[in-house]
């Protein structure tokens, strides 16, 4: 355990569906993470992936809680987690 305020703390969700994946973030992460379909920003990647959202898109869509400040370092991992989870 790295001792680290609260509100540094995000929770990340990668579903399959049909239609595609979805990214789901939350800017409240830890254990008591609660209700993340509820309040998650959501972004859906579609199966015929023509082109992959921006990195503008994945942070307008995904990190309007998070402060600017992070937004890069933040897209960067999505993208990356992504392409490992595809």
């Amino acid at each position: 355990f790295v001792p680290h305020p609260q509100d540094t703390e995000y929770y990340i969700n990668i579903n399959s569906v049909r239609d595609g994946d979805w990214i789901l973030f939350t800017h409240e992460g830890g254990v008591d993470v609660g209700d993340v379909d509820a309040k998650a920003e959501k972004l859906l990647i579609p199966v015929d992936l023509t082109q992959y959202p921006s990195n503008e898109e994945i942070a307008a869509t995904l990190l309007k809680k998070v402060p600017k400040g992070v937004h890069n370092v933040l897209v960067d991992f999505i993208t990356r987690l992504y392409a490992v989870y595809v």
